[in-house]
């Protein structure tokens, strides 16, 4: 999409990540997570718990361009600028919200990933509101899709609320049907805050952790 000049705004103090806004190299889109996302029953909590008022205010995601000869998206960053409403103790972005940001940005690079090898992602199945409503058992509706299985946290420094933060993702490993992802959280100056290391597994795939 074309880059609105809100967030070259909202994003510059990220002298790190701004340049990336522009750049050829890299996809840039708002976060999203469909229709349904915006109807129905999924994304809730970050559309209502995160993205209310004080929330979140500016969500945007970027995706590095496969080098040439590949599909294989290896990088993503997500940028996130949000107020106070977020916050835990006085001026600190509260862990939980922080444990989001960092699921939500390498989840994001899983979707990518999958999308740029597949074509699509295919996500849930269509009839997926119908297996709900009949109390189906989870791994059935989700057979196929990729999940957290795993997910460590390194808080290396109190992340400051309101702020914006920066998250780069990259892909370590894609092997049969697990996923290892690392995610660092960064400040306006690339100083690191937040690492998380993900394990990602698809359901129905027989994986050993």
């Amino acid at each position: 999409m074309a880059v609105k000049p809100a967030y070259l705004e909202a994003f510059a103090p990220l002298i790190w990540a701004t340049p990336l806004l522009t750049s050829p190299d890299w996809e840039v889109r708002e976060r999203d997570r469909g229709d349904d996302a915006r109807t129905e029953r999924i994304d809730r909590y970050c559309r209502d718990a995160m993205c209310g008022e004080d929330g979140i205010q500016h969500w945007v995601e970027l995706t590095q361009r496969p080098a040439p000869g590949s599909q294989a998206v290896s990088k993503t960053v997500s940028l996130c600028k949000y107020g106070d409403r977020l916050g835990g103790f006085p001026g600190i972005l509260h862990g939980g919200a922080v444990m989001t940001l960092m699921d939500e940005a390498l989840g994001f690079a899983m979707v990518a990933r999958e999308t740029a090898l597949k074509g699509s992602w295919t996500g849930l199945p269509p009839n997926w509101r119908q297996l709900l409503d009949e109390n189906r058992p989870l791994a059935e509706i989700l057979n196929g899709v990729m999940v957290t299985a795993k997910s460590d946290v390194k808080f290396l420094k109190p992340v400051p609320c309101p702020g914006l933060v920066g998250i780069e993702v990259e892909i370590l490993e894609s092997i049969g049907q697990k996923m290892k992802i690392r995610g660092v959280m960064k400040d306006g100056n690339g100083a690191s805050l937040v690492q998380a290391d993900g394990l990602w597994v698809r359901i129905g795939g027989a994986v050993k952790l």
